[in-house]
């Protein structure tokens, strides 16, 4: 079988930290490592997973050196670092997998050799509300290998899908080799490793939902959205810093493509909401990817309307 490395930073957890911790011990793909990283807890979450340690000898625990630099980036960093597996996975620490999620995204491997990543929808969790649960639509991306850079434009710098979630992304060991691991970005620093990523290799992607996404208050984006500086459908500061980063990246990487650099150029006008140096042509483009977005966006509230409708407001079970 194949070994599977899943990465798991955690900081002041201890609400949720078993629970993710229990959704990988109960995969159907059982040869996995899960790499614990403490980015500095000071409750009871060490505890916790001092105890998942002792309890299975697959579970690993590291914890960043104190005074050294933080964030999720960092912590995914340092579980890269030890990871042993053909492949890898993450899984934030309030987050949950499926129970078929390894097994489904080891098969797509096997089954698209070719492929460096695979990655699959999304479900948006809301435990104490699951009527309002929805997930991803994927639509015509699915069952799919897409060739560089394709995905780069289209879902990161577009947003013409949805950009996917940590929780749901598995990656060959031997890219995240060559490119590196996640840069030290307070928001954006998951999709840094996807634009590294999408840059040069074959990509997977699947119609299986493998991971709950849980929507809660205290989490980094619900946060970054309360204060403004995150705007998951808007334009936004980080949003800048972002695609700035993209830019630079790009150009020294030394693949040179045309297709990126026009992407580039309007993803950055509609973020700084200034047009002024478009041509007519990629003014064209933007007005028609805005009434996509727009009538997207319309489909998918009438989508939930009638799944609610239809459910009656009674809550549903948590998985599917």
């Amino acid at each position: 079988m194949t070994v599977v490395s899943i990465v798991l930073p955690f900081l002041n957890a201890e609400r949720y930290l078993a629970e993710a911790i229990a959704s990988v011990e109960h995969q159907s793909h059982q040869d996995w490592e899960l790499l614990l990283v403490d980015d500095g807890s000071t409750d009871a979450s060490a505890v916790i997973a001092q105890a998942a340690v002792r309890r299975d000898g697959r579970i690993h625990l590291s914890t960043r050196p104190p005074g050294s630099a933080h964030g999720a980036a960092v912590a995914r960093n340092i579980g890269l670092e030890h990871a042993v597996g053909d492949l890898v996975a993450f899984l934030d620490a309030d987050d949950v997998f499926e129970e078929r999620r390894l097994e489904s995204q080891v098969d797509a491997f096997r089954r698209h050799p070719d492929s460096m990543v695979v990655y699959g929808p999304t479900r948006w969790w809301y435990p104490d509300s699951e009527e309002r649960d929805w997930t991803e639509p994927m639509g015509r991306l699915a069952r799919r290998v897409h060739r560089p850079p394709a995905l780069l434009n289209k879902v990161v710098l577009s947003g013409r899908g949805h950009v996917p979630c940590t929780c749901s992304v598995m990656v060959r060991r031997s890219a995240l080799d060559e490119v590196g691991g996640f840069e030290p970005f307070q928001l954006y620093e998951d999709q840094t490793l996807w634009v590294k990523l999408f840059l040069r290799y074959p990509v997977y992607v699947s119609e299986f939902v493998g991971a709950r996404y849980r929507q809660h208050d205290e989490s980094m984006s619900a946060r970054s959205q309360q204060s403004g500086e995150y705007n998951r459908t808007g334009p936004h500061a980080a949003r800048a810093v972002f695609l700035h980063w993209v830019h630079g990246y790009v150009a020294a990487s030394g693949i040179v493509d045309d297709s990126i650099d026009r992407t580039l150029r309007r993803a950055t006008a509609v973020n700084d909401q200034d047009w002024t140096g478009l041509s007519l042509a990629d003014r064209i483009v933007l007005v028609a990817l805005a009434l996509e977005n727009r009538c997207l966006r319309i489909g998918r509230r009438l989508r939930r309307i009638c799944r609610r409708s239809a459910r009656g407001g009674a809550p549903t079970s948590s998985r599917r």
